[in-house]
């Protein structure tokens, strides 16, 4: 192990380059605790280094100006050009990801403002995101909730504004019981 001295300001040597990614370091902070692990980025800004510590599956936020000591592990580092590799390729596959995640987020994004009414008051469309988290099949008719294409909730959408859209269908009634308790938890009334 390498010893060196810690708590030193960041604007001497830039952190990525005091603290490179992927090195392996123990910090130990001016309050006595310990912390072991793989840098996983810095942050010069607010002058932080990110450990990963792989055995306990944890990622702390280390303050430079809280360290008392470090020392840097280069026994345990991966040095060779076949074991950099791979993580050129993890991070290719992480880009793929975060990419998927960022397609579907605002997908789902463009899916609830489909469910946006700019007709509705605010309570209505508070009773329509509740129904809809607990029906699925929650549609708008101009200012007027569709549930289930069996009960529509007209303004000003209290309990008893929910209807059977057709009153003689059979086994609606439960369906409708349902409804006026979700609405009625809603509203109030």
């Amino acid at each position: 192990m390498a010893a060196d001295a810690g708590g030193v300001s960041s604007q001497e040597q830039p952190l990525y380059a005091k603290y490179p990614i992927s090195s392996q370091w123990e910090f130990t902070l001016k309050d006595g605790q310990s912390f072991k692990g793989e840098v996983y980025c810095t942050d010069p800004v607010a002058d932080l280094v990110i450990l990963q510590d792989s055995e306990n599956n944890d990622i702390r936020m280390i303050s430079v100006a809280s360290i008392d000591a470090a020392s840097r592990d280069e026994a345990n580092e991966d040095t060779t050009i076949e074991q950099q590799q791979p993580k050129k390729v993890e991070a290719v596959h992480a880009k793929k990801a975060m990419e998927e995640r960022e397609k579907r987020a605002i997908r789902m994004a463009q899916e609830s403002l489909k469910h946006l009414n700019p007709k509705a008051d605010p309570k209505g469309q508070l009773v329509f995101d509740r129904l809809l988290k607990a029906c699925n099949v929650v549609v708008w008719k101009n200012e007027s909730i569709i549930v289930l294409d069996s009960i529509k909730v007209d303004p000003p959408y209290r309990q008893e504004d929910c209807k059977l859209l057709q009153p003689s269908a059979s086994g609606q009634q439960g369906s409708l019981d349902r409804v006026q308790k979700i609405v009625s938890s809603t509203t109030g009334s």
